[in-house]
């Protein structure tokens, strides 16, 4: 997967776009990336969005770069046939940005559920600026725990805003 995502750089040459992705760290996104969950949920999920809105407001919220970002980078987003991987599936939210975030995606995922492969993608991740890594990482914290707490139960909550915090520690 790292190897895919290397590939997917610099694949936009020219201006940049009117209006550059956005990472909805300052306010809701379109029906994903809602701060509303995360405000009332508990103490634990408030205290997430208010690191969010901060890394919003320092960082801003915008996503720029001249990659193809696939939005949702994830081992189940992949096929896989006798051990290779044979391709990238669920492209509907692909953007013009920095493919960073992708592996953000998979990193935050990972810290989930295979903790023990973080290694290689957090090695990758170190050669970015720590704004970037704490903005794309308040996204995905956003993103997971929000679409937990409204579609999972209270244990998958528990796990991905234990994952959020890691990353908040961190950076």
């Amino acid at each position: 997967m790292l190897q895919v995502n290397g590939q997917l750089a610099d694949l936009f040459a020219g201006p940049p776009p009117e209006q550059p992705a956005e990472l909805y760290l300052t306010g809701d996104g379109p029906g994903f990336c809602l701060h509303g969950p995360l405000e009332t949920h508990s103490a634990r999920s408030a205290r997430l969005l208010a690191w969010i809105r901060s890394v919003g407001a320092s960082s801003g919220s915008q996503m720029i770069g001249d990659d193809l970002v696939h939005m949702d980078f994830h081992a189940g987003n992949v096929l896989v046939d006798a051990g290779r991987l044979t391709g990238v599936v669920d492209w509907d939210g692909a953007v013009r940005g920095d493919r960073h975030l992708d592996l953000t995606t998979l990193r935050f995922y990972l810290g989930g559920v295979a903790p023990h492969l973080t290694g290689m993608v957090d090695d990758r991740l170190a050669l970015i600026s720590e704004r970037r890594r704490r903005a794309y990482w308040a996204h995905m914290s956003l993103r997971q725990v929000d679409w937990s707490i409204r579609h999972h139960d209270a244990a998958t909550v528990e796990k991905w805003l234990t994952v959020a915090e890691e990353g908040m520690a961190a950076g």
